[in-house]
């Protein structure tokens, strides 16, 4: 690389400095294009995973199949164009690479193009413009969710709430029915031992009164019957009959005492079944009572959990915001920075061209000055002065590989080797004069650029080692290239420049210039060596001017001086004062290393910060979906909610209607049995009224009958009987008497037959009364046991019924308040298809951007091809100066330099030659 400054035209201003600054620019302009290019595919990301997110929402919450089906198209169209717009964005930086490549490869030979920075910083500004609005947006939805979450956990909170307050009240309004039932039920079976023990009581004093009642008939008849002998036995089975009829009597009584203290026990079983049942439910309700509380505490800590992510999120969105706000202030200030460092470096770049083009005219005209005599002495001197700096190089080498390890071998060797070569070497004055030049002057720069490189982290060696060492000259493959190769540039750039303070030391123009027998030389490095600098055409012009006089009139003869000693040791001594300056480091090249290092670093930091933003904002957008997943749940088991409630309200309701069916179809049973216990009743009491009506004739007839005996008796009694004395007054009394017998007991027979007929008649009624009796008793106790169960039906259909009402009005309240969660939800669905058609534009725009980046890659494209084809014709006549040059360094008279001189008027690259 130093052949290449010392070649460079005046006019162009192209040096060491400038080249690297050029480069630099160009690595920092490629630098921000893949900052951009990477902000950009961020941005595609996270507008790619929106998409998804709210087209998966709109997807869960649309119920139309149809506008399912549309989405389901339109995201995978989305997906296809983003696959292939990265597809083309990744094809485009591989190309890129690759040019990048091929244009460092230049670089490495000559130089590099500029390339227009301002509008690159333009276009670094509008992408990391859209990038933040972007990164504005994508935070303003992400609390816009934030704040529909906290509405639905408003809902939440509210609905819970209102769910326990109803949980409490259905459990008090279920408590005060279970204390009014208990009450109805002891209540009820109170009036019922009380209507039956009355019933019971009103019966046996009634069969007292009919057993009293008959008791007198028996008595009555059995003295009727005590009356006449004959009807004792007749008495007495009626007596028996009496007797059984009381046995059958207190028969009947028993089992209904028996059937009472059945009730009795089942009604206590009934009483302690309704209590179990009681206590069930309690445990019921207080195990859901108990879930319930659990699931309250579970939302409230996730709720609370929520609160705090949305703090954190909140807190980190604030930090976000500044970063990226210093971000962008700390990238002004180093684009000015830049701006500033660029002009700075183009300046100190003008004037070190300007002091090297100085020193070439001095040296120009010491050479023109000195004589073959002086070139002698001055070679010898170099001599010696190069075997001390051998020596003491060699032990600052070794010193040094100590130090840095073995990574400083192979130039030791090398420079061992040159050094070496150049004491046995049997080249003339000017080849020898070469070597001191290269083995001299440019070693510790060399050094100075090996440490410049370990400082770096370079990947390879300096080219300018490469160079040297002369065993591979072969330039590095750009892909293994860093932006930390460049500060060895400028050192082995710089060493260059110090390994020009031999200048001061020679005696021609083409000492300055390596010979092609100490390197093994690239045919690029030959070409450029070849080439003919403009120096070298003035010094063609300036020979060809002088051409006329005789070639002897520029010779002087041997050992002879054409200054004094005097002016020869002060031209030597200037000659070291300037070899000294020119070896001397730069200190304003040094300080800009210095600050160059320190805006690498600090855009380093840059990179490292965007990075960092760009998880930060990763995160939040993972943070953001997964909030609208758990928003899309609870909408869900909302919506399944209501569902389950209104299946179990239509239920509920097909109950109630089947309750009230069953209850008036119970009703007109009711009021059916009561009409016919009625009319049962009334024929039951008109049969007795026929029976009381019949005793009251027989007891009448009964009176008569003893009243009439009686007034017989008395009329007998009274009247004057008088015994008859005679036999025949005794037989008419005896046959009238026994004809008084025969009536009576005639009338006696009829009257025994008319009585047992009746007694018979009694009985069979009274039979006839029990079994009706029991027939009755059964049917009403029968519909007695029916209308309890009725009864304990209607109560617990009451209580059901109550309870499916206030069930009704809680599943009305939820379901108004689902409805207006349903409303909130639509309106977010409308919002958020707002938000997918913004998206949409948003996504368009930036295919059009994207375009825009790929036309304008095309045109950097066209432009580094031409840079290319520049660098290759720049190389080619650098190439074709340096033969010539060599040429005339190995030619002895002046009419061969000038023919070489008169052979190169040329007009156009291509009539350049093939070396």
């Amino acid at each position: 690389m130093h052949h290449n400054v010392v070649c460079q035209p005046p006019k162009k201003k192209k040096s060491c400095f400038s080249n690297y600054v050029a480069f630099h620019v160009a690595g920092s302009l490629f630098s921000w294009t893949l900052l951009s290019s990477f902000l950009l595919h961020q941005a595609g990301y996270s507008i790619s995973t929106s998409l998804e997110t709210m087209a998966e929402q709109a997807t869960e919450s649309a119920r139309q199949p149809q506008h399912d089906v549309v989405l389901q198209q339109r995201m995978a169209a989305l997906e296809q164009e983003r696959a292939e717009f990265f597809k083309l964005k990744q094809q485009l930086e591989s190309e890129f690479n690759q040019k990048r490549a091929k244009f460092k490869e230049l670089y490495m030979s000559k130089e590099v193009p500029q390339f227009s920075s301002p509008e690159e910083l333009k276009s670094q500004a509008a992408s990391l413009e859209g990038a933040q609005s972007e990164l504005s947006r994508v935070q303003a939805q992400l609390e816009q969710a934030q704040a529909d979450m906290e509405n639905i956990k408003a809902v939440a909170t509210v609905s819970e709430s209102t769910k326990q307050e109803a949980v409490d009240q259905v459990k008090g309004q279920w408590q005060e029915e279970v204390t009014s039932l208990q009450a109805i039920m002891k209540d009820t079976v109170r009036e019922y031992e009380v209507q039956f023990h009355q019933r019971l009581e009103q019966e046996r004093a009634q069969w007292n009164q009919y057993r009293e009642a008959v008791e007198r008939e028996m008595g009555e008849l059995r003295h009727r019957l005590s009356e006449g002998g004959q009807e004792e036995e007749n008495l007495e089975n009626d007596m028996k009959k009496a007797q059984e009829g009381a046995e059958k009597l207190r028969s009947v009584v028993m089992p209904m005492e028996q059937e009472m203290a059945a009730l009795k026990a089942k009604l206590t079983m009934a009483e302690d079944r309704v209590k179990e049942l009681e206590a069930s439910k309690v445990k019921e309700l207080n195990h859901v009572l108990e879930a319930e509380k659990s699931c309250r505490t579970d939302l409230e800590m996730y709720v609370a959990v929520l609160n705090t992510q949305k703090s954190v999120l909140q807190e980190d969105a604030e930090k976000l915001r500044k970063e990226l706000h210093e971000v962008c202030h700390l990238l002004e200030l180093e684009r000015q920075q830049h701006n500033q460092l660029k002009h700075t470096w183009q300046r100190a770049n003008d004037q070190f061209l300007e002091s090297q083009r100085l020193l070439m005219r001095d040296m120009q005209r010491i050479e023109n000055v000195l004589s073959s005599e002086q070139l002698r002495q001055v070679e010898e001197i170099k001599k010696r002065d190069q075997e001390e700096d051998d020596n003491e190089r060699i032990i600052q080498a070794k010193e040094q590989n100590e130090e840095d390890g073995t990574e400083t071998e192979p130039l030791e060797d090398s420079f061992l080797g040159l050094s070496t070569e150049e004491h046995h070497s049997a080249h003339g004055s000017m080849y020898s004069l070469d070597t001191d030049l290269v083995a001299g002057g440019p070693l510790d720069s060399y050094k100075d650029c090996l440490r410049r490189v370990q400082s770096t982290d370079s990947l390879g060696s300096s080219p300018g080692l490469q160079g040297l060492g002369g065993h591979n000259h072969k330039a590095k493959s750009v892909s293994h290239l860093d932006e930390s190769d460049f500060g060895p540039l400028v050192g082995a750039d710089c060493g260059a420049s110090e390994g020009l303070a031999g200048f001061g030391d020679t005696l021609s123009v083409s000492s300055i210039q390596l010979t092609a027998g100490h390197f093994l030389l690239t045919k690029d490095q030959e070409k450029a060596i070849k080439a003919m600098t403009p120096e070298q055409e003035e010094t063609a012009s300036l020979m060809s001017s002088i051409s006329h006089a005789p070639d002897t009139a520029f010779l002087s003869p041997s050992g002879y001086r054409l200054v004094s000693d005097q002016e020869w040791n002060l031209l030597q001594q200037e000659v070291k004062n300037a070899g000294r300056k020119l070896g001397r480091r730069c200190d304003m090249c040094s300080n800009y290393e210095k600050q160059l290092q320190v805006i690498q670093g600090q855009e380093a930091e840059t990179r490292d910060q965007v990075k960092k933003l760009q998880v930060m904002l990763r995160q939040a957008n993972d943070q953001l979906e997964r909030t609208l997943s758990e928003k899309q749940e609870l909408e869900d088991s909302v919506k399944k909610g209501n569902e389950e409630t209104t299946a179990k309200v239509a239920a509920l309701m097909q109950r109630v209607h089947e309750s009230e069916l069953l209850l008036n179809t119970l009703q007109e049973a009711f009021s059916q049995a009561k009409r016919n216990t009625q009319e049962q009743m009334a024929v039951l009491m008109q049969s007795r009224e026929q029976v009381a009506d019949e005793l009251s004739r027989l007891q009448r007839d009964n009176d008569s009958l003893t009243g009439k005996h009686r007034l017989h008796l008395s009329l007998q009694q009274q009247e004057d009987f008088k015994l008859p004395t005679t036999v025949q007054e005794l037989q008419p009394l005896v046959l009238q008497l026994r004809e008084d017998i025969v009536a009576v007991r005639t009338a006696a027979d009829h009257l025994e037959e008319k009585l047992k007929a009746e007694i018979l008649f009694l009985k069979e009624q009274l039979q006839a009364e029990q079994c009706f009796k029991e027939n009755l008793e059964d049917t009403l106790q029968m519909e007695i046991e029916g209308y309890k169960e009725e009864k304990a039906s209607f109560s617990s259909l009451k209580t059901e019924l109550e309870r499916v009402k206030d069930e009704k009005e809680q599943l009305e309240s939820s379901l108004a308040e689902t409805s207006k969660t349903l409303a909130s939800v639509q309106g977010l669905k409308s919002s958020l298809e707002e938000q997918l058609r913004d998206l949409t534009t948003t996504k368009t725009s930036l295919e059009a951007q994207a375009l825009d980046e790929k036309d304008k890659a095309q045109r950097l494209q066209t432009e580094l091809d031409v840079s290319e084809q520049v660098q290759r014709d720049f190389v080619k006549l650098s190439q074709n100066l340096q033969v010539q040059l060599e040429r005339i360094r190995q030619t002895d008279s002046l009419d061969r330099i000038r023919a070489i001189l008169n052979n190169t008027n040329l007009t156009d690259i291509s009539q350049l030659p093939e070396t």
